[in-house]
């Protein structure tokens, strides 16, 4: 039941419960599930396939779906040595607290409330620093207050978390992602200090699909072209807040980025593309014919 491979060396195995959950970064359309997902699922965690699969949790993070999660929970997900591909692999697998982690890290970013429920009732830490490739060692209230979806610190606070004490650039930086404008004025000599630490906030507020505060950010002299990355919360110069939305099909976004000056021309740092480009490879057909009158 653990039977599984190292797709192209890849350190994390693919394993056939990889396969019956499906999933991955070209959508659950392209890589659809199992058609007996839940059933089948539930034959090979029975018959003592591990929970803890690292590539089924990336593969599925990227949809609301939390079905899978529940499921893996019943058997073991976040407990336990990792399995047989754990002890092969000790130094590469992920232990099963840091997968589980890196699940919550994920959740915060891309403001899955659901999913964060759903660990917080399985008691996935909600205190303790996430461990994750994406985020260094900052705590998951941290975490909230710098991702632009501003529900979820209080959600965190009502499954339980306790209170952080942060700096005030950080504390600016959670204001201006809030619309917290009376700490924005209280915190405003910072301001400088955070259009240079954080320069991808747009790009985060259009991850975060919020045009007012899109307005609001650009106003305050944040760069509308910065490049940033809209799935994870690091300034790695990979797209800018365009890029992100051409791809995503978020056509309002979109239309107020290019009203607040946003360049239709630029290219992102790893595939040399343009929006343009990035909507045709999302499919997003409105996007195409919005950003070809403008690039082509």
């Amino acid at each position: 039941p653990n039977a599984g491979h190292l797709w192209h060396g890849e350190s994390t195995p693919f394993t056939a419960l990889t396969g019956v959950f499906g999933g991955g970064e070209q959508g659950l359309v392209k890589q659809p599930p199992h058609p007996h997902e839940t059933p089948l699922a539930r034959m090979l965690l029975s018959a003592g396939a591990e929970a803890n699969d690292g590539q089924v949790l990336y593969n599925r993070m990227f949809f609301p779906s939390n079905d899978h999660l529940r499921l893996l929970f019943d058997f073991g997900l976040g407990a336990g040595d990792g399995g047989p591909w754990k002890r092969r692999m000790p130094e590469v697998v992920d232990s099963p607290a840091r997968l589980v982690s890196i699940q919550l890290g994920w959740a915060l970013g891309h403001g899955m409330r659901h999913r964060i429920k759903v660990l917080a009732e399985h008691g996935v830490d909600l205190d303790a620093p996430l461990d994750s490739p994406y985020i260094t060692a900052m705590r998951p209230l941290e975490l909230a207050g710098l991702t632009g979806h501003r529900e979820l610190s209080g959600l965190l606070v009502a499954l339980g978390a306790q209170p952080v004490t942060s700096t005030p650039e950080v504390e600016l930086v959670t204001a201006l992602l809030a619309g917290d404008g009376d700490s924005v004025a209280r915190l405003g000599s910072w301001l400088d200090d955070v259009r240079r630490s954080h320069p991808a906030l747009v790009l985060r507020a259009a991850a975060a699909n919020r045009i007012e505060l899109l307005e609001s950010l650009v106003g305050r002299g944040f760069d509308v072209n910065a490049y940033g990355r809209s799935d994870v919360l690091n300034n790695d110069p990979w797209e800018t807040a365009l890029h992100h939305a051409a791809y995503e099909g978020k056509l309002d976004i979109a239309r107020a980025l290019l009203r607040l000056g946003a360049d239709p021309t630029l290219r992102d740092s790893r595939f040399d593309g343009r929006p343009l480009e990035w909507a045709r490879h999302g499919e997003q057909p409105e996007m195409v014919a919005l950003l070809a009158s403008l690039t082509s």
